[in-house]
């Protein structure tokens, strides 16, 4: 241990994520860290399982070549955060590695200063809530899947705790997803992301013509997320989930609001307005992507929910829907599942000059709410 000084480690909070909180610098040490590149300190300052310090320590390698945990530090108030890329692991010692000049204490072997965090009662609580595309059938050049869980999740679980297998002999399907470093959260953690290799999936490129699409038309597929998936907490989930889906061929075409059908409410009713595409659409980009105007051209207030498949789109209003002109509003960034948006294909035939990109932001459906007794459909 340093002498004049004594660290104290803590589990904390730092801008709304869980850390480790390290207080007790000298003056001069806490004024050399600050002053430190990002790169620098990193090297400086080492966090690490104590199973890796272990193993660091019987070598005898030099701590600031060993590969520490993934994460930033952080100053506030004479404090230092460690705010990790993958939360922390619930029952797993932990060790704050210190670089002996931090102080002017000169060269010689690290302070090491460990912690444990609170273990946790083990029991699985977290389930898989939804895997979207909800249809049941995916173009061979789909591009996104979404899982849905019920608490927040850990990272680097992906490669060992989701599989897609061919339906018909149970063979395990390799390079579908594309690593990613890090994984593709939500800000709740509630919600990943996984990419299908776009490499694959855009003609000409050299993935493409070597490996081929990562699904198979005409060959159904199952999902599978694994129970050994781990949660913020480090716990298993309590059930896994599986999901088939039939393989069915390329979707190249840009997203045309034109090819919709709204089903418009009567004026005076609570009624929803229903808009019915002509393919499935991307359901995180559902959640944002449609809004409703009034005839003022101000935003009707409301709830917006994707339906089934995600073939549609209802606007439940927060109040009687008035008589007259209303609007539906989409960004044109709104994609179906096979990446193709309003402005652009995006597996796009360089010789099809329809095809070329649009700078246009939003698209406008009109519709009127016709008087009680009328009812009417409209294309969009």
């Amino acid at each position: 241990m340093t002498k004049g000084h004594r660290l104290e480690l803590d589990w904390s909070e730092h801008r709304g994520r869980g850390c480790l909180r390290v207080r007790g610098w000298t003056v001069t040490g806490f004024q050399q860290l600050e002053a430190l590149a990002a790169a620098e300190l990193s090297r400086r300052l080492v966090v690490l399982p104590n199973e890796s310090l272990n193993e660091l320590l019987g070598s005898g390698a030099d701590f600031r070549a060993v590969q520490p945990i993934a994460g930033r530090f952080e100053f506030d108030r004479g404090s230092v955060y460690f705010l990790p890329r993958f939360p922390f692991l619930d029952g797993r010692c932990y060790s704050l590695l210190v670089d002996p000049a931090i102080g002017g204490q000169g060269a010689g072997r690290p302070e090491v200063w460990t912690i444990q965090r609170p273990a946790s009662d083990g029991v699985p609580a977290t389930d898989v809530v939804a895997i979207y595309p909800s249809a049941d059938q995916l173009p061979v050049n789909q591009l996104k899947l979404y899982i849905h869980f019920s608490s927040p999740m850990s990272e680097g679980w992906v490669a060992r705790g989701i599989q897609v297998r061919r339906a018909d002999n149970a063979e395990p399907l390799k390079g579908v997803f594309l690593t990613m470093e890090p994984e593709l959260w939500d800000p709740e953690r509630r919600r990943l992301t996984l990419l299908l290799d776009p490499g694959r999936i855009k003609r000409g490129l050299a993935p493409n013509q070597e490996a081929g699409y990562p699904l198979i038309e005409g060959v159904p597929v199952i999902v599978t997320v694994a129970t050994d998936f781990r949660d913020a907490a480090g716990r298993s989930l309590r059930t896994g989930a599986v999901r088939r889906y039939e393989i069915g061929q390329p979707v190249r075409l840009r997203v045309n609001p034109s090819d919709w059908r709204c089903s418009v409410p009567n004026a005076g009713s609570m009624d929803p307005l229903t808009i019915s595409f002509d393919r499935p659409l991307d359901h995180a980009l559902l959640q944002h992507s449609l809004g409703v105007n009034d005839a003022a051209g101000l935003p009707l207030a409301g709830r917006g929910c994707a339906g089934p498949g995600e073939l549609s789109w209802c606007f439940q209003p927060e109040s009687p829907w008035e008589e007259g002109q209303h609007q539906v509003v989409v960004d044109c960034r709104l994609e179906d599942l096979a990446g193709n948006s309003l402005v652009r294909v995006f597996d796009r035939d360089l010789r099809r000059a329809e095809d070329a990109p649009s700078e246009a932001l939003r698209f406008a459906i009109d519709f009127t709410c016709p008087p009680p007794q009328l009812r009417q459909k409209i294309n969009g």
